[in-house]
């Protein structure tokens, strides 16, 4: 799940196709292979927040996935969800891009009422650290599995909340776009969390933040790690490389991070990434001999 604003920014900041669907690993590469799937919830043709109350007051007539994803309604658009007695019905839920801000979101994730809730999108609403607690910690939000929140101001604290949530079956985390820093992945590295997906494209992590996610025994699971514009560099390159921890992963995106040969040829060494399937490079300043390394190594796999 996924709202438009973080993608935007990411594709200006970079000036690259990263955030695309995910190719066949074996066609030819035409985007970017690391964003989160979505689900095709029925989208709400509401055009403000009034005409979705009246029809929240009729009644959602039972669905279980609401899209009311870059309709703008406000913070009072939290608040008016948290109290329908329809949103319990509710296993998907996607109000990204809607300026929910602290309150919206706080009053969202107050609610007793979603605990049915397995996918929850609030991409792009501004809800910062504050938001990004009440989120972690909400009672009802226990049973999500997929977790949606680039684009909020998200700082180290609202990143270390979220790595101590309650959601305990959570297994896919978006923070990109977010400012959370070396502070947050470091959080991150401890996580209880049995993350298979993480999302941190332009989160500001740098190469040593890196290197402590690439040595985390608690990251095992992770299947997903996409990590765009964050100064990985030669070095954060050559911590992945080395991993012992990320044995797991399929899906590599290191777009835009200013590695040069030293890095190419560490990833292409390495002998790790026995299940990669897709590496993104994109964007890094590898010369002709890291990517023939790269080539050799991983083929159709490599995207670069």
């Amino acid at each position: 799940m996924r709202g438009a604003r973080s993608w935007l920014l990411l594709a200006g900041a970079c000036c690259l196709s990263c955030g695309g669907a995910q190719p066949d690993p074996a066609s030819p590469a035409t985007g970017s292979s690391t964003e989160p799937s979505k689900s095709e919830a029925a989208e709400d043709n509401s055009a403000s927040l009034a005409e979705f109350r009246s029809k929240l007051a009729a009644g959602l007539g039972g669905v279980t996935e609401l899209n009311l994803a870059a309709k703008g309604l406000g913070p009072a658009l939290g608040p008016l969800l948290a109290e329908s007695k329809d949103v319990a019905m509710l296993t998907s839920l996607d109000v990204s891009d809607n300026d929910l801000g602290t309150d919206g979101a706080c009053a969202l994730a107050g609610s007793a009422r979603l605990s049915a809730l397995r996918e929850l999108d609030l991409g792009g609403n501004d809800i910062g650290d504050e938001g990004a607690l009440a989120v972690a910690h909400a009672a009802a939000l226990a049973g999500l599995e997929t977790l949606n929140l680039s684009g909020n101001s998200i700082a180290g604290s609202g990143a270390s909340a979220l790595a101590q949530a309650t959601a305990a079956h959570l297994s896919s985390l978006d923070l990109s776009m977010n400012s959370i820093g070396s502070a947050g992945v470091s959080a991150l590295a401890q996580t209880h969390l049995p993350l298979e997906s993480l999302y941190l494209l332009g989160c500001e992590v740098g190469a040593s933040a890196v290197t402590e996610l690439a040595q985390s025994t608690h990251m095992t699971k992770l299947k997903v790690l996409a990590l765009s514009g964050n100064g990985v560099g030669d070095s954060g390159a050559q911590a992945l490389a080395k991993s012992t921890t990320l044995g797991a992963l399929t899906t590599l995106d290191l777009c835009a991070n200013g590695i040069g040969d030293a890095g190419a040829l560490a990833l292409a060494q390495s002998k790790n990434f026995k299940h990669l399937k897709i590496i993104e490079l994109y964007g890094n300043d590898i010369g002709s001999k890291g990517a023939a390394a790269l080539q050799k190594r991983f083929g159709v796999r490599l995207h670069l």
